[in-house]
């Protein structure tokens, strides 16, 4: 079973006992604000969440969005980043009213992922290439769930690279605590197919234990593609 984003307190005792890429935070207090970055000239790229809050523990410098996550769900746009552009969206769920959904994404070059406590950030390490990661920081004290429904996705990714990915299928993955008690990546079911500069991730059923944590703890997302 795999507790997305639930690493609480308890989970100091866990850090010393870790090593390398698994490594699990020592608290849930946001780490110092980085200071914002400007890769190149992408004209629409935007740091203005590239610091904590509106993200915790490892800071993320590129691409950010805000948006309004309903009981019915929500859909989010993240502005071009190296080049690559992230959009998708979040079904059915069990928020109480409304939440605001902070979203930022990284490349895990020339320094825009930052080190939190010390260290850096645990990559995903699988089949191909790992070509952009996520963090989404729910800034609610609620926990919120999805709710599956037959045909709906939980989770959707529609990812543009204009340079071109690194393979002809993708898929996604997300970090949390695993049954070890170590912080350590979980692949999403399903894969899919890449079809020109664009690809498109659904997600319809989501790991056991998945869930947007209350603020101050955040999620991490990767899309690794492969031939």
């Amino acid at each position: 079973m795999i507790r997305t984003g639930l690493m609480t307190i308890g989970a100091a005792s866990v850090l010393a006992a870790c090593g390398g890429h698994g490594v699990v935070p020592a608290s849930q207090t946001g780490s110092a604000p980085m200071t914002p970055v400007t890769f190149g000239d992408e004209k629409s790229h935007s740091t203005t969440c590239a610091k904590s809050p509106p993200q915790y523990w490892w800071i993320f410098a590129g691409s950010c969005d805000a948006f309004k996550l309903s009981p019915t769900g929500g859909s989010f746009s993240l502005a071009k980043y190296d080049d690559l552009t992230v959009t998708g969206s979040i079904g059915k769920n069990t928020v109480k009213g409304s939440a605001t959904i902070d979203l930022a994404d990284a490349v895990d070059k020339n320094g825009d992922i930052g080190k939190y406590k010390g260290q850096a950030f645990p990559p995903y390490k699988a089949n191909g290439t790992t070509i952009v990661y996520a963090t989404a920081n729910n800034q609610t004290t609620q926990t919120i769930k999805p709710i599956t429904v037959k045909g709906k996705p939980v989770l959707q990714y529609v990812i543009t690279n204009t340079k071109g990915f690194p393979g002809k299928t993708c898929a996604a993955a997300v970090l949390g605590q695993g049954r070890t008690g170590k912080l350590e990546w979980t692949a999403f079911p399903g894969q899919a197919q890449v079809k020109g500069d664009k690809v498109t991730i659904t997600v319809y059923e989501a790991p056991s234990g998945f869930e947007l944590p209350p603020k101050g703890t955040p999620i991490y997302f990767a899309i690794n593609c492969f031939s």
